[in-house]
């Protein structure tokens, strides 16, 4: 994963030829694919895990639950893990018997049970033919912050803790500022010698310090790292890196930075605070992996042993400013190790993603799409006169794209926060990063004034008490799929006086004709038993929907049913706001979300794909019904049409296991034909597969996003699929070639047609992929560590001679498949579908 932090550029991409093919030239620089062909794959057992067992077993949660954590020295947990210990060794006996060039390399026991195993991908068959065990693909994840570019008229961390009420919790004393509590930061290493962690005045708790204690303090009483297996980074297994360690930095000191460090901020010197600043900080790095571009990035084996090891250790919230775009959430061991977590006890508090630009609606990213965590958005902080609580522009927004809940749950401050850097350092940075710690720190201080409060409970009461959120330059509340619950406002969070479970309510996509009903479950929340009015606050509401409240008045203690009825002809769109409950001049809010939807494409005829392979088509012969798809609804880069007035044609598939990816390319169209592919399930416009589903290439490490007219399901559950070429408003509908693949794993094959050839014959090597195909824009070519140009026709790539001297040279070939372009960071490892071929070739005279 990469870290969740907004990146500041200028972007500007003219649509690509959809007919386009090297003739010569090179693509930009990435990193180079790693070499070895092995992988790292989570196989979890059926047992579950100490931290899910104690959340279903009383008797087990009375011995080993410690509030917000999990003892595991106890007897009860020793014994549990034991049990599960010893069936993870009979998995490992039984797996160097099916698969004995693999290994194990992490071992999981709290958040989830299992290992994690490093083997050649030729063998994973073997691996999932293992009875009892299933495997968790691999996602890799990157923070989401990044420095703000920008000098603000204010500074931040000044004004943060104030607006959103911190003070009046700490106390005038500040005895409970988080003082006992523990937030793991899940990133990229803490520096632990920084100002804003001095130790002045901590002691370790007991049992502390725990990790690597060169690199701990009684303020940061955890230091561990969890380095990739397939990385050789020089400071991968150091808990800090000199390097690249900035934003769990940066985040660390905004959850938990001491009170009244005196910083440097651009505009001088002044006085800053974490939210909780008497907490205790756990430093987790799981992002050990360099890129070129983009920092450092995450497995998900790592993350998910961090989350273990965070509950072992006994955290009792754990912060992931991480994330990339939402894959199918039962495929993605990261979100079941936090739901898991939450299970125990332990708050997940997740940065929503910063993709709102370039998404629109139902751009949040995984693992915030994870059922159990706080999904946390980004709003402005108000400095020197400019307007607070205005969404932030980037602020990633629900439903999420695949599993189509409302996220996120809540806002916080996320513009233009100064916080700590490595090396005594100060910067300020913008992103749902900076947002996600200030509500891990309101977590701890509720936490330390509320021990007994339950994670949803803690969840119920941000959400339910938060401040309107505005659209920018406006004054109107933005909806609820952009704040959740609104801007945390924690005086009023710590005196909820009523608890709903859940804290929002979600019906999804629903048809003409839907009647459903939601059970919303009222406890009193320190206000008492006396009866709250219910109302409903629609934002927006289709005609012929209502959504209507079993009964007038709730009593803390019993269920509430919500309804929602739509009429046989109801109109399509969002009906979102909140349900309402009041008393004697208080309120409390329960987001709602669920859109109306009248799909079209199950209307059009469709061809049945039964296999891999090409196909021709033309979109002149068909109807004109689908005019936009969703989620996300915008086409995450410019240059990609969202009005699709034309004809489409419609091929169908359908996916009977559980596969890598699948995913279609158009290779060709007629003369003045545009052509636009989307995939979705079949039959719905509305259900895209998610960012891959669009026709754009969407991995970091080839470039910035680019329009590209590949689309793609990755980590995908069985079930029917629609391939859809639509027709841009106003464009030429006409003839068309596609290369159809399923379960593309392996990168192109490279070969050197001859290794001697005579100065000014050119030296030629054969490219060839049976799955998606080579992509001609990938090619890279240098000659003696120089990138040369080169030419390229019927897969043979090849480079002119007429300069070299005679002798023995080197050359180098990178290529990669159509599928590369959708693996993003959710397909570990890093750029698995590319080859880097070398050979030495023999000039002679």
């Amino acid at each position: 994963m990469e870290a969740l932090r907004r990146a500041s550029f200028l972007l500007s991409i003219c649509l690509l030829s959809l007919l386009a093919l090297l003739a010569g030239g090179s693509a930009a620089a990435r990193p180079a694919a790693r070499p070895g062909g092995l992988i790292e794959v989570v196989v979890t057992l059926p047992k579950a895990p100490l931290a899910l067992a104690a959340g279903r077993d009383r008797t087990l949660a009375a011995a080993v639950r410690r509030g917000h954590s999990v003892d595991v020295r106890v007897p009860a947990a020793v014994s549990y893990l034991r049990t599960l210990a010893a069936a993870q060794r009979t998995l490992e006996s039984r797996l160097q018997l099916a698969v004995p060039d693999a290994r194990v390399h992490w071992h999981y026991g709290v958040a989830l049970d299992g290992v994690s195993v490093l083997l050649p991908r030729s063998r994973l068959s073997r691996l999932r033919a293992l009875r009892g065990a299933t495997v968790w693909p691999t996602v890799t994840y990157h923070a989401l912050g990044h420095p703000s570019g920008r000098v603000p008229a204010g500074v931040v961390l000044n004004r943060t803790p104030q607006l959103i009420g911190a003070p009046a919790l700490w106390g005038p004393d500040r005895a409970t500022a988080g003082q006992g509590t523990k937030i793991a930061i899940v990133d990229d290493g803490i520096d632990q010698t920084h100002p804003f962690f001095a130790a002045t005045g901590y002691s370790y708790p007991t049992g502390f310090p725990k990790g690597n204690t060169a690199y701990t303090t009684p303020k940061v009483i955890v230091a561990r790292a969890f380095p990739s297996p397939s990385t050789t980074w020089k400071y991968a297994s150091r808990p800090f890196d000199p390097e690249y360690s900035e934003h769990a930095t940066h985040v660390a000191g905004i959850a938990a930075g001491d009170a009244d460090t005196l910083a440097s901020g651009p505009r001088g010197r002044v006085r800053v605070s974490g939210i909780a600043p008497k907490a205790y900080i756990g430093n987790y790095k799981v992002l050990t992996v360099p890129t070129t571009s983009y920092g450092l990035d995450g497995n998900a084996p790592e993350i998910a042993k961090a989350i273990d090891q965070a509950v072992r250790d006994g955290m009792n919230v754990i912060n992931l400013s991480l994330g990339e775009p939402e894959v199918e959430p039962s495929r993605d061991v990261v979100v079941q190790a936090l739901d898991n977590a939450a299970a125990a006890g332990v708050v997940p508090v997740v940065a929503a993603g910063n993709d709102f630009g370039l998404s629109g609606h139902g751009s949040v990213s995984s693992p915030a799409n994870a059922p159990g965590a706080i999904a946390v958005a980004a709003s402005s902080e108000g400095g020197d006169g400019s307007p607070a609580d205005e969404i932030a522009g980037f602020s990633s927004s629900g439903p999420t794209p695949i599993s189509l809940l409302l996220k996120p749950d809540v806002t916080a401050p996320g513009e233009g926060i100064l916080s700590s850097i490595p090396h005594a350092s100060w910067d300020v940075w913008d992103g749902t990063s900076m947002a996600t710690p200030h509500v891990a720190g309101a977590a701890a201080l509720l936490l330390q004034r509320h021990p007994t409060w339950t994670v949803e409970q803690v969840k119920s009461a941000l959400e339910s008490t938060g401040a309107p959120v505005r659209i920018p330059g406006g004054g109107t509340e933005t909806t609820v799929t952009r704040e959740g619950g609104g801007r945390i406002d924690l005086p009023a969070a710590d005196e909820p006086l009523v608890f709903t479970d859940p804290a929002n309510l979600s019906w999804g996509l629903v048809r003409q004709g839907f009647v459903g009903t939601k059970h919303l479950v009222v406890a009193d929340g320190g206000g008492g038993v006396s009866p709250w009015n219910v109302a409903v606050q629609a934002q927006s509401l289709p005609t012929g929907v209502t959504i209507t409240p079993a009964a007038a008045t709730v009593t803390p203690g019993t269920t509430l049913d919500v309804t929602v009825s739509v009429t046989a002809t109801a109109g399509e769109g969002d009906a979102e706001g909140f349900v309402l409950l009041s008393r004697a001049g208080e309120t409390r809010r329960v987001p709602f979300w669920f859109h109306v939807e009248v799909p079209q494409l199950a209307r059009d005829a469709h061809t049945t794909l039964a296999r891999a392979g090409l196909y021709h088509g033309d979109t002149a012969h068909h109807a004109s019904r689908v005019g936009a798809y969703r989620y996300p609804e915008h086409g995450y880069t410019a240059g990609v049409p969202t009005s699709l007035g034309g004809p489409e044609q419609v091929f169908r598939f359908t996916l009977r296991k559980r596969v890598a990816n699948f995913g279609a390319v158009v290779l060709a169209r007629g003369s003045g034909v545009r052509v636009s592919p989307r995939l979705v399930r079949a039959g719905d416009e509305n259900r895209l597969v998610g960012p891959t589903g669009l026709p754009v290439a969407l991995n970091p490490y080839e470039g910035l996003p680019r329009p590209y007219p590949v689309v793609a399901a990755v980590l995908p559950l069985p079930g029917a699929y629609d391939l859809v070429f639509d027709t841009p408003t106003g464009a030429q509908a006409g003839r068309f070639l596609f290369r159809f693949w399923v379960n593309d794993t392996a990168p192109p094959s490279v070969r050197l047609l001859r290794s001697s050839v005579r100065a000014g014959e050119p030296i030629r090597l054969a490219v060839r992929d049976s799955g998606s195909g080579v992509d001609p824009q990938s090619l890279v070519a240098s000659r003696d560590g120089v990138e040369v140009p080169f030419s390229y026709a019927h897969g043979v790539v090849s480079l002119e001679t007429t300069t070299l001297a005679p002798g023995t040279h080197h050359v180098t070939l990178t290529v990669s498949d159509y599928q590369e372009t959708k693996n993003m960071e959710d397909v570990g490892p890093v750029l698995p579908n590319t080859r880097v071929f070398r050979a030495a070739v023999t000039v002679q005279p």
